[in-house]
């Protein structure tokens, strides 16, 4: 990235989330973005001269941040009180959601600019809900039964299914549709104990 004013870069991170928040991911670019960073577009595009470099700029301190701000729920109160609380943070702000949603797309996608960033991102959320399952057993939140590789598999799943879908449908009560199916998950990781 060529070197720019760190001020400047972090306005436009911010006017760009705000851009988000107001419109459609695919739909937002760099006019946009300098409108609301109050810039010409010509210093959105040398702050960042690849599109794919905000959007990341934008997931690291949007989404990385939640994830930050409420990590504390999985040490504390266990790894699905902790994908509870980032569902219940997404209903206050469903932008963030669609966004997350829309670079799922990229980081599936090989030869995309930030393939790479977003599928590193993804893995390492991934591999930290397992260590937080396995803390989780370990101090009897979870049933002792529980393999924690396959529950966070199992719960990344749920969270990400039922995300979609409260985007998708009206009908979705998020928060009861997940506890719901915990407790069935829950019901399942215990039985294996007996097994």
């Amino acid at each position: 990235m060529p070197t720019s004013d760190p001020d400047l870069r972090a306005r436009i991170v911010q006017a760009a989330i705000t851009a988000f928040r107001q419109g459609d991911f695919h739909a937002v670019g760099p006019a946009e973005v300098a409108a609301l960073a109050e810039v010409p577009v010509a210093e959105v595009e040398c702050a960042y001269p690849v599109w794919d470099l905000l959007v990341v700029a934008v997931m690291n301190r949007w989404n990385n941040g939640d994830r930050r701000v409420l990590w504390h729920v999985a040490e504390e109160e266990g790894a699905a009180a902790y994908l509870r609380a980032r569902l219940e943070s997404g209903l206050d702000d469903p932008a963030l959601v669609r966004l997350r949603i829309a670079t799922l797309s990229a980081a599936s996608t090989p030869g995309h600019a930030a393939a790479g960033w977003f599928r590193n991102q993804y893995v390492r959320s991934f591999e930290d809900l397992s260590v937080a399952l396995v803390r989780d057993v370990l101090a009897g939140r979870e049933p002792r039964g529980t393999s924690p590789r396959h529950a966070a598999e199992q719960l990344v799943a749920l969270y990400e299914g039922l995300q979609l879908q409260s985007q998708l449908r009206g009908d979705v009560d998020l928060l009861a549709s997940w506890d719901r199916a915990v407790a069935r998950m829950r019901a399942g990781w215990a039985a294996s104990e007996l097994v």
